[in-house]
């Protein structure tokens, strides 16, 4: 019988062992090498190279709270959302990572991937202490791991990897890294003021309660809007550090992007002249999408030539309102007007007031102001039960923090046996004057003036900058995308019931 011989491996010189060694060894603790070592077609330009050294920084604990913002089509999540996960888990195979985007779908194709990453031959050669359940394991029992689209634990560690989209749940999840990529889907999430502040509030009651003293944050996204995710982390903490690779470089060097003013930042890929056409074409886009710089387009802007003042001059005011209750906001707006000047004040915005809640804040504020208490009120004419309600006197009990909040109204208060009740006045509010067309004739109004916004009404100012017309190919098609006006509208209430030559022949 012929005996068939096995094929030998193909010898490996010294030379050729050393430099494998070397390279497992520099990808354990150098995130570019890992990269490069797992993933070998993949191409590193001088600012991926800059961004795998923050990513290193963050891996040793130097960096607490990385941000994280580019074009699209550079490479991005694939570094900090794939590869860099799997990165940690090598490191040291105990982390706790919650991984999330705007919805499950997306965060739960990062988990496999991240999962293909770890079972790789090639990871298992620089990191084989870290490795995961052979078959998928949803549910726990006894001596298993878990390995699903939703959760991946790392065997005989207690680390894992947990995806869900904004929104999602994440109770009893006590996380060390938490990584957010792009909670927001587009510019139409973005321009959404409840979108963003429902992925605020996801944020602030789910994500950050798992955190723990110790635990690290990284966020990746496109900047759609000045108030988005990013916008309000930065605006309330100081400790972020953050990293923008703007796709057309404007400022100064910095120490992770030494490109000139003017260079492109992946020419091979997204050459100046195409990223110059975008630009040309859809400014806004084009200083979101690519430079990471939201701002509203002057020529996209409903009201463009607003401004802002320090204090609200000493003029005789009406009142703008708006119903809102669970997605939208009730808000009070005052109005005044001098000649062609129109000044505004947001006097409260929020969710959730009941009619008695409405009163109560009005009329504490007309206290705390000096405000005749029957100062006119032009509230949204399609709500006329509630106007008819907020113009009737209310009897209504005093709840626990009434006294603190509205300290004003403490002599509208009676006694009874049981308990102590509100004896509120009935509001001068009437409906709003809404003939077709009110809409587009209290723009032309209210652009026909100059109109100032005072310094501290956020909200107002906040819908100010995304009320914006539709554009196509950059040019303004004159109508309106009508949302993110709920202070907006009160205004508008105002000018088309008492200041317009359009306004009702009313005598108030």
């Amino acid at each position: 019988m012929t005996k068939t011989l096995q094929e030998s491996p193909p010898r490996v010189s010294p030379a050729q062992a050393a430099a494998e060694l070397l390279a497992r060894r520099q990808a354990r603790t150098n995130m570019q090498a890992f990269v490069l070592y797992t993933k070998p077609d993949y191409v590193v330009k001088p600012f991926n190279h800059e961004l795998c050294k923050k990513l290193d920084a963050f891996a040793r604990g130097e960096i607490k709270k990385l941000i994280v913002t580019m074009p699209p089509q550079h490479g991005k999540s694939e570094l900090t959302t794939r590869r860099f996960p799997a990165y940690l888990l090598g490191r040291n195979p105990k982390l706790k990572i919650a991984i999330c985007s705007y919805s499950a779908t997306v965060a739960e194709k990062f988990n496999r991937d991240i999962q293909r990453i770890i079972d790789n031959d090639s990871y298992h050669k620089i990191f084989p202490d870290t490795v995961l359940n052979e078959s998928n394991v949803v549910s726990s029992a006894q001596g298993s791991f878990l390995r699903n689209s939703e959760i991946f634990e790392t065997v005989g560690h207690g680390g894992f990897v947990k995806t869900v989209g904004v929104g999602g749940s994440l109770t009893s999840t006590p996380v060390d890294i938490g990584i957010i990529d792009d909670p927001l889907k587009d510019r139409k999430e973005a321009k959404s003021i409840t979108v963003r502040e429902s992925v605020w509030d996801w944020y602030t009651d789910v994500f950050e309660t798992r955190l723990h003293n110790d635990s690290q944050q990284l966020i990746i996204m496109t900047r759609w809007d000045p108030s988005d995710l990013v916008g309000k982390v930065l605006k309330r903490d100081k400790d972020w550090q953050i990293v923008n690779f703007e796709g057309i470089k404007t400022g100064p060097k910095t120490d992770y992007d030494q490109r000139e003013v003017g260079e492109a930042l992946f020419p091979e890929k997204h050459s100046l002249e195409r990223l110059l056409a975008i630009k040309e074409s859809n400014p806004i886009t084009f200083n979101s999408l690519y430079q990471q710089d939201p701002k509203p387009s002057l020529e996209a802007l409903v009201y463009p030539n607003w401004r802002q003042i320090q204090a609200m001059p000493d003029l005789q005011p009406t009142y703008g309102m708006d119903f809102g209750f669970t997605n939208d906001p009730s808000t009070l707006v005052e109005v005044m007007k001098q000649n062609l000047k129109i000044f505004t004040k947001e006097v409260f915005y929020e969710k959730g007031l009941t009619n008695n809640a409405i009163k109560k804040r009005t009329l504490n504020y007309f206290l705390s102001t000096g405000r005749n208490l029957k100062s006119l009120i032009v509230g949204d004419s399609a709500e006329p039960k509630t106007i008819a309600d907020l113009q009737a006197e209310t009897i209504c009990r005093v709840e626990p923090n009434d006294k603190r909040d509205f300290p004003n109204l403490t002599a509208y208060i009676f006694k009874t046996h049981e308990g102590e009740f509100y004896k509120l006045a009935g509001l001068n509010i009437v409906g709003a004057h809404k003939p077709p067309g009110s809409i587009n004739a209290g723009v032309e109004y209210l652009n026909e003036h100059e109109v100032y916004v005072e310094v501290n009404s956020a909200n107002l100012w906040q819908e100010r900058n995304s009320y914006e017309y539709i554009m196509m190919n950059g040019v303004s098609t004159n109508e309106i995308y009508d949302r993110n006006n709920h202070a907006l509208d009160p205004i508008r209430y105002v000018v088309n019931t008492v200041y317009s030559n359009n306004k009702p022949n009313n005598n108030w």
